[in-house]
């Protein structure tokens, strides 16, 4: 499914500047640190580079919305003979399709925004970052493991899981994890990995596997922070399992404020067949 993605900068009085379609725009100061922050997702192995003191610590914040009627999204089809040792005390697996979340406002949850900063290296946690298994879903749905990093996938269900990685660019796994049990791998490629199970085939994750510890994964109603940001001028890239590709652009001032941003994203219309 291809997509197309429109941008436009929302200033905290709620007045939105589109881009032209030759890049021209006009822009408002504003204070993102003045907006609702979103949900803190992954700070703690993020490491981005710490502030100098007396620095600036700049900071990036907005939203990812989806631009027109949200789709319809039909719940995962579950069998009891499929879910069987799954939960316990009979308890049905957590259905939901995950794929696309539109919340509040059209706001995207699970879009991974990244901004590159030059000069700055991709800094690794000394801890593998966790992946679990529970209840026959992987949690969390999607994680952004920075370049080099190592992921221990856990399985702390009752049940055995089969890990399985749909890679391009990192070497792939495919192992059979006992209950109760985890292994480990490092990924130093950059890229968007899938994941499934095959013994449980609805279910599915995604590992970002990114270039740059400036990133943020989008809460419930699709909003996000980036901070620790120098000033300067910067583009954002936006990731979506089903959406594709956004991208837009942002300045971080010299006191580190910055315009809060919005980036919107749409699947295409199918073409009709062209009549003859």
């Amino acid at each position: 499914m291809k997509l197309f993605t429109t941008l436009g900068i929302l200033t905290l009085a709620g007045a939105t500047t589109a881009f032209t379609s030759n890049g021209d725009n006009q822009e408002k100061d504003c204070c993102a640190t003045d907006a609702k922050p979103a949900v803190a997702l992954q700070a703690n192995f993020l490491l981005p580079e710490p502030v100098p003191a007396g620095a600036v610590d700049g900071k990036v914040g907005g939203r990812i919305v989806f631009d027109g009627e949200a789709p319809k999204i039909e719940p995962l089809k579950i069998t009891d003979e499929q879910a069987k040792g799954c939960t316990s005390d009979g308890a049905k697996v957590d259905a939901a399709n995950r794929t696309l979340l539109i919340g509040k406002d059209k706001g995207i949850a699970n879009c991974v925004v990244t901004i590159e900063v030059k000069g700055k290296e991709v800094r690794i946690p000394k801890k593998p970052i966790e992946l679990d298994q529970t209840q026959c879903r992987f949690d969390p749905h999607v994680i952004v493991i920075p370049a080099g990093a190592t992921v221990e996938y856990k399985n702390s269900d009752k049940v055995s899981h089969n890990v399985h990685t749909l890679a391009t660019k990192n070497k792939s796994f495919n192992n059979t994890i006992p209950a109760g049990a985890s292994q480990k791998q490092t990924l130093d490629k950059a890229e968007a990995v899938h994941l499934k199970c095959d013994i449980h085939p609805w279910m599915s994750a995604y590992m970002f596997v990114s270039d740059t510890n400036y990133a943020a994964i989008t809460a419930a109603d699709g909003s996000f922070t980036i901070d620790g940001l120098p000033a300067g001028e910067y583009n954002i890239k936006v990731w979506h399992e089903t959406l594709g590709k956004g991208k837009g652009k942002v300045t971080v001032n010299a006191d580190g404020t910055s315009e809060r941003v919005e980036i919107k994203m749409s699947a295409k219309k199918k073409k009709g067949r062209r009549r003859r």
